[in-house]
This record gives structure tokens, C-alpha cells and sequence, in this order.
């Protein structure tokens, strides 16, 4: 084609004067259109990736378009902004610009140019679009935008400019990132290539995770219950740690998410990264607490801003989108698990957090209708490959009042107050280590079967080496600590509620060279560490 032809052709289809933009649009050499990549992508019947240089043509090639598209579609980050995606909206700022007569044509040209490419789904009032209902992934264009802005630049600016620097960061200088929604880390890391990354092997289940383990996959839901202490959000980790082959921080869905561009957080694309990250868990943690609901953990209605205001949009919350992503992981042959942990699982209502899903919990993989339609689906399922691991206190009064609810859908394995962890543990020697021996030794004694207050005995972690601490006396130093500012005061509110015996709590402080029930802090800590050290001073003479 001939540059008149081509000039025919956009002057038709234009709000603007062909004349001062056409050169600009496309490659010529001696007045022939040359092919570049975008007639590529056309001619090899990519029509995706043909519609996207399309659209990054027109904002290279008319700058009026292009600072619309910048600073009315996008917003400060280079995210596309809902707001702006309205005719009324874009003809505003086309006004501005001194467009004329042209700029409503000129604004309902461009935006379903963008919906056409697609970068949105649009939201009509008769042939008028008024918002945005959903942005569209744009990242897979950027490796043919680059490609496309070098032969740009090389045939119409300078080929000593294309050369220069690094072809990504040159796109960035034209503002690429901001035509296609995204931020400019967001189209470097799309730039990079996405390589298949090696499987992650788990090994052997570790003896003191194999009940956990066999129960998590036949049951789908554990719950760990023990008395403070006893380690069971400790444990739920390790499990992770282990399901993710020691990938624990890579596997985390919240960093996942993080880590795709902000119009790609949806469970396919999530379940895509998985797989190509080699993955063998997807994992993620929630913290109940009395308020927590619903909303909170299963699907919501969140504002979503528009043209028009605010509109309210129904979303995945943690469970729903776990779920979600573990279908779609088991629609692509994935065998990868995914393993939620519940923190303080007996602290919310249970009924009010998981309404209808009590249901899908027992009867996994079906379908359950919601209040809230998610991408037009009302229903949800909590698929076979979803583990819920839950962790419970078990000096939480409130138990009794969900224990029903809770037993009939969830194994439950007791973590014990266990003494051989603190003699396993890295102390600086060997009498921080038979001190803290001695505290937990002293303290077990005031919870029995005989007392009726066995569940609420402190477990083994307050008594484990914290700190920094180099020396014997200064692990002393914050074993008492602890035990002064964490221990005691838990003791003391035993004791108030009649949970633990005064007269015993007072006899065993007394061993342990405290003196009286009521002794300020700072004088526990004081009484305490030298009653330490003189069994330290007395253990070395001996």
C-alpha cells in the first residue's frame, strides 16, 4: 500500500487530521508500508497481540490520544483507573485538549478501540459506555510492544536511539507500561522471560508430622489443640514448610498475587504461576477473632470506584479464592496442595464465618450457592485438594460454645506441653538450659487432671531461648524476663478466676525464690535471676 492509501483510509476512521499522524502510525521507506511487527502478529493470525499494537500505534503516533490514555485512563501508579472510562469522561479531557467538534467521536473511538483490544469489559448505557466492569490481562503484550517501539523508534526517531540502553526501559520513556494498565515494575517484570521453573520435592513426612500428614489427607481438616505455648502454630508451618518442599515463602498466595500484575490476580492466572513455578503447596494464612465474619473469609461486596461513583462489586475473600485457585490447579493436572491455616480457630462464631460452606466442608467438590455472585457465579465449591488446618487454644473459654459445630467436621490432634523441646533447644549451656528445665518443671505442677485445669497448662515455647543472648547469664537474663513479663501475669489471671489454686501458685513462686503472689514485675525478674544464678553458682562448685 501507498502512503495516500493508507492516509485514505485513517482519515475515515479518525478524529483526528490524518495528515499530521499517519507517517507516525506506520513504517514506510519511499512512500511503501513496510511490515513490522504489528502487521506480523496480524498476517500470522495473532489477533490478540495485533489488537494491543494497535492500540500502543495510536498513543505512539497521536500524542493528543496518548495523553488521554496517560492521564485520564490511568492513574498516578499506571493502573487503568475505573473512573476514567466513561465517554463522557474522556470527551472531557479530548475538550481540553482543544479537539473541537471531534472530541465525542474521539472519545467513543477510543474507548471501544480499548475494549475491542480488549483492555476492559465495558459498561453500556445504550451505545454509550459509562465504566469499566473488569480490566483484562495485559502483561502477555508486552514483549511484542517492546519489539514493536524499537522498530518504531529505529525507522522514525534515531536507530542510534534504539540501540541505546536497555529496550524495556526505553518502552518506559514512551510510557508503554501506561497504555496497557500497568505499573513500571509490573512491565519489567513482564519483560523478563517466564521460564519453567524445576518442580519442588518433598521429602520423607517427618515422624512427628506423619498423624498431621495422614489425617490432613484423608480427613481435609485438622485442627490442632493444646494449651498455650504447646507450639501449634509452630507446627502448622513446619507442615507447610514441609508440603512446599522448604518453600514456604514462595509458595504464600498473598506473595503470589503480589508478584502478577494487578488486572491478572485471578485464581486462573494464580494457578498458571503455580504450575510454572514448579510448586507442590499454595498456601495461606487467617487469624479468627471474635468480629471476624463472612465477609471476612469467604466472598464480600467491595466499593469499587467508577465513572459514575462508587459501585459495589462481589470479590473473593481467603477461602474463596483458595478454592478457586485449587479447582483450577486440578483442572491443569497440578498435584500441588492447597493448605489454609486457621489461626485461633475457636475465637469467631463458626456458624457466622462459614454459613452455607458448613455444608461444603463435609461434602467437598460440591457445588454450594452463595449470596454473592463472583464473576457471574453464585455458587462455590471447596475442592478435595483445599487442606484446612486449623489451630485452636484450648484456655479459650469460649470453646464450649462452637464444639459441636467444630467436632463433627474436623479431626483434632493434641499438642502437649512437651519438656524434651526445651532440652533440645539451642541454649548458650548448660545451666540456662536446666534453668529453664526448672521454670517449666515448677509451672506444670499447678496444672492436673486432679485440679480440673490440665488444658490450661503453659506450654513449652514460653520457655525456649529467646534474644540474642551470648553468654549464660545473659540467656539467664531474658529467661527470667520472660517469665516475669509473659508467664506470671498469665498465672496471676489464673489465679484471679479461681482457675489455679493461690495458695498453690504462691508456694510455687516461693521455690523458685519469688517472693508473695502480688510481687511487682520488675522485682520477679530481680528475685528470679538471682535465685538463677545462685543454682548456677551452687551447680559449678559442685
Amino acid at each position: 500500500m501507498s502512503l495516500q492509501q493508507v492516509t485514505d483510509i485513517a482519515v475515515r476512521n479518525s478524529a483526528e487530521s490524518a495528515a499530521s499522524w499517519v507517517r507516525s502510525l506506520f513504517l514506510f521507506r519511499d512512500d511503501q508500508l513496510l511490515e513490522d511487527a504489528w502487521l506480523r502478529a496480524a498476517k500470522a493470525g495473532d489477533q490478540a497481540t495485533a489488537n494491543a499494537l494497535a492500540w500502543a500505534a495510536r498513543a505512539w503516533a497521536e500524542p493528543r490520544i496518548a495523553k488521554v490514555v496517560e492521564d485520564t485512563l490511568v492513574d498516578q501508579a499506571g493502573h487503568f483507573d475505573p473512573a476514567g472510562f466513561s465517554t463522557d469522561v474522556v470527551e472531557q479531557s479530548f475538550v481540553a485538549l482543544d479537539v473541537g467538534a471531534n472530541a465525542r467521536k474521539g472519545a467513543s473511538t477510543l474507548l471501544n478501540q480499548a475494549a475491542s483490544v480488549p483492555l476492559f469489559t465495558p459498561e453500556k448505557h445504550g451505545a454509550t459506555i459509562i465504566g469499566a466492569s473488569k480490566f483484562l490481562p495485559t502483561a502477555q503484550f508486552v514483549p511484542a510492544v517492546i519489539e514493536f517501539l524499537l522498530e518504531r523508534i529505529r525507522g522514525q526517531v534515531s536507530p542510534a536511539v534504539a540501540r541505546r540502553g536497555d529496550p524495556t526501559e526505553l518502552a518506559l520513556l514512551w510510557k508503554a507500561n501506561r497504555w496497557f494498565g500497568l505499573t513500571k515494575e509490573e512491565f519489567r517484570a513482564a519483560a523478563r522471560p517466564r521460564v519453567e521453573v524445576p518442580a519442588s520435592t518433598r521429602v520423607a513426612v517427618p515422624p512427628h508430622l506423619r498423624l498431621l500428614h495422614e489425617e490432613a489427607q484423608r480427613r481435609k481438616q485438622v485442627i490442632l489443640q493444646g494449651a498455650p505455648g504447646t507450639g501449634k502454630t509452630y507446627v502448622a508451618l513446619e507442615y507447610v514448610d514441609w508440603a512446599s518442599g522448604e518453600r514456604r515463602d514462595n509458595s504464600n498466595l498473598s506473595k503470589i498475587l503480589a508478584e502478577l500484575p494487578s488486572n491478572e490476580r485471578s485464581p486462573e492466572a494464580v494457578a498458571r504461576e503455580v504450575v510454572r513455578l514448579g510448586l507442590s503447596a499454595v498456601w495461606d494464612i487467617a487469624q479468627f477473632h471474635p468480629s471476624y465474619g463472612y465477609e471476612d473469609f469467604v466472598r464480600t461486596l467491595a466499593p469499587v470506584p467508577s465513572a459514575n461513583g462508587v459501585n459495589f462489586r462481589a470479590e473473593h475473600r481467603i477461602l474463596s479464592l483458595l478454592s478457586a485457585v485449587a479447582a483450577e490447579l486440578s483442572q491443569l493436572g497440578s498435584m500441588c496442595d492447597a493448605i489454609l491455616v486457621v489461626d485461633e480457630v475457636n475465637r469467631a462464631d463458626i456458624a457466622r464465618v462459614f454459613g452455607e460452606l458448613l455444608y461444603a466442608l463435609e461434602y467437598r467438590d460440591a457445588r454450594v450457592r452463595t449470596p454473592y455472585a463472583v464473576e457471574g457465579d453464585a455458587s462455590m465449591t471447596i475442592p478435595s485438594n483445599l487442606i484446612l488446618l486449623g489451630t485452636m487454644n484450648t484456655a479459650d473459654r469460649s470453646i464450649a460454645l462452637i464444639d459441636y459445630a467444630l467436632r463433627r467436621r474436623f479431626t483434632f490432634i493434641n499438642l502437649e506441653p512437651d519438656a524434651t523441646v526445651i532440652d533440645r533447644a539451642g541454649w548458650v549451656g548448660t545451666s540456662d538450659r536446666a534453668a529453664a528445665r526448672r521454670l517449666f518443671d515448677a509451672t506444670a505442677t499447678l496444672f492436673t487432671v486432679e485440679d480440673n485445669n490440665a488444658a490450661l497448662a503453659i506450654g513449652h515455647s514460653y520457655f525456649l531461648p529467646s534474644g540474642s543472648a551470648t553468654t549464660e547469664q545473659g540467656s539467664l537474663g531474658l529467661l527470667a524476663r520472660r517469665f516475669a513479663y509473659e508467664v506470671i501475669p498469665l498465672l496471676r489471671e489464673y489465679a484471679a478466676e479461681g482457675l489455679v489454686d493461690v495458695v498453690k501458685l504462691s508456694s510455687v513462686l516461693s521455690t523458685l525464690g519469688i517472693v508473695g503472689v502480688s510481687s511487682g514485675q520488675e522485682s520477679v525478674e530481680a528475685e528470679l535471676l538471682s535465685a538463677l544464678a545462685a543454682a548456677n553458682d551452687s551447680a559449678s562448685d559442685d
